[in-house]
């Protein structure tokens, strides 16, 4: 009974993966393309390090150019989210939220040791990897996650955002970093999770940006938690 259970889940992952392959191809390579853009735009947008500062153990101030992009990418994606838009231009608008995410990011990854990116890179797509297998698994195994795991996993994440902004506003946020480094880390593994469960259960009438952007984003934080981590 046990060789014959597990016969049947393996059959059943393999059809799962089957009926979805098509609609699955489009959402790894649009989410491959767009991380590339990030990566590429991270690692060679100039920056002005003329002023002598030791890039080691610095942290990157926010200015008033890293507002703009970061209202930017907000506004570009309750666009995204709420607005009726073809396939094009869907896809024209996350290419630019990519770039713009790369450029974010380059003020920060300029004071990070190489060594420490490639290192997290690694990890997260060894994370990824795992968590996507195991998301769908859950779905094969009959275990569907619908909009109350969604609406727990929202409140988590604006709870986390919530505290992430009081401890720096009073200071104390390098002491705690890699305390957020490691929730934020746990709560997009869940996202992961969660995602897959979700895409693999509808393919959003064929929109594929949608599914490659959920992933997106839960591949930069995951990312982002294990740069923080490990940089000091």
């Amino acid at each position: 009974m046990r060789g014959g259970s597990v016969s049947s889940s393996l059959s059943t992952f393999i059809q799962l993966f089957s009926n979805k392959k098509e609609f699955l191809l489009k959402v790894f390579a649009t989410m491959i393309t767009q991380l590339g853009i990030t990566y590429y735009v991270m690692m060679n947008y100039p920056h002005d390090v003329s002023s002598g500062e030791t890039k080691k153990n610095t942290r990157p101030k926010i200015n008033g150019r890293m507002w703009l992009l970061f209202f930017a990418s907000l506004a570009i994606i309750f666009t995204m989210a709420v607005v009726p838009m073809s396939i094009f231009a869907k896809l024209s608008l996350f290419t630019l939220f990519s770039g713009i995410m790369g450029i974010m990011m380059s003020y920060s990854m300029q004071y990070v040791d190489p060594i420490i990116i490639q290192t997290a890179i690694a990890g997260t797509a060894s994370i990824f990897a795992s968590l996507f297998v195991f998301g769908a698994l859950l779905l094969t195994s009959g275990v569907v996650l619908g909009n109350t795991t969604g609406l727990i996993l929202l409140g988590a994440l604006l709870l986390l955002i919530v505290t992430r902004i009081v401890a720096f506003f009073m200071g104390d946020y390098t002491e705690t970093a890699r305390i957020f480094s490691v929730i934020t880390l746990m709560l997009f593994s869940l996202y992961v999770v969660y995602d897959t469960n979700r895409i693999l259960q509808k393919d959003y009438f064929g929109d594929f940006v949608t599914g490659a952007l959920e992933y997106y984003l839960d591949i930069l934080n995951i990312f982002l938690s294990l740069v923080r981590y490990q940089h000091r």
